[in-house]
């Protein structure tokens, strides 16, 4: 619905498969507004967020009604963020993907050594789209924690953050963080909400991560009383037939197999 507010969907959804980041955006943040920061957001992120050092940040913020202080798609010359939310003492500004990749991306790195660093003070400034956003949430207050949130799929969340940091393209006040739609999906299922309404809000938030298949694998359920260590396991005796495919065919090294 915001999405389309905000004229991100045409009114006839004609290009919606275009811009699936951007309903995904509307439907998620856009819901969970409706929920008290305290309650919702701010216990997802806490759990979440990498570096995890950053949920003592998110932790020092308290407010419940946060609708008014999220803005969609707000217009900088050097990009669109998808979110930008302005707490009293920090500001978050956050950048979804669903499929896609980052945009504008390019070679520029500010990594250097001690020596390097001495001839070469000021930073090269990156078109990369993350570095950019970094650039629009530096100049957009005076708060003394500024976050950049990246929002992806696990695997691309890592190697987005990883690659991004060991080129040094992102503003010096501004540190850039990411939280996975599957950590998205466990924060949701980890809340314990009491209101109706707002019970319904994440129900439908948990249905709708699901069927995008962000369900995140937790761990394998066995019945084995062990105890656990950092030198070895005792699973005991393993059962051969526990796993077993019913096929005819000969199993040849150096191939792959699917059973179905």
């Amino acid at each position: 619905m915001i999405a389309e507010i905000k004229g991100k969907v045409s009114s006839t959804g004609s290009n919606l498969n275009n811009r699936l980041e951007d309903e995904l955006t509307g439907n998620v943040f856009g819901n969970l507004r409706y929920m008290s920061f305290n309650k919702g957001l701010k216990l997802i992120l806490m759990q979440g967020i990498y570096p995890t050092i950053l949920s003592k940040v998110i932790d020092t913020i308290d407010v419940d009604d946060w609708s008014h202080l999220i803005k969609f798609w707000p217009y900088d010359k050097e990009g669109e963020l998808d979110a930008l939310i302005k707490f009293e003492n920090a500001i978050i500004g956050i950048e979804v993907k669903y499929f896609s990749g980052i945009s504008s991306e390019d070679d520029v790195s500010n990594y250097l050594d001690a020596e390097e660093k001495t001839i070469l003070e000021a930073k090269i400034k990156s078109n990369n789209q993350l570095a950019r956003e970094s650039r629009i949430i530096s100049r957009s207050g005076k708060s003394e924690h500024k976050i950049l949130l990246f929002v992806a799929d696990s695997e691309d969340c890592r190697k987005v953050y990883k690659n991004v940091k060991s080129r040094d393209i992102i503003e010096d006040n501004v540190e850039l963080a990411y939280i996975s739609w599957q950590n998205i999906l466990l924060g949701l299922e980890n809340l314990n909400i009491s209101n109706v309404y707002e019970k319904v809000i994440v129900s439908d938030l948990k249905n709708l991560l699901r069927k995008k298949k962000f369900k995140k694998f937790k761990d394998f359920k066995t019945e084995i009383n062990v105890e656990v260590n950092d030198k070895w396991y005792d699973f005991g005796v393993i059962k051969r037939d526990t796993i077993s495919f019913d096929i005819k065919k000969i199993v040849v090294g150096n191939l792959y197999y699917e059973f179905i």
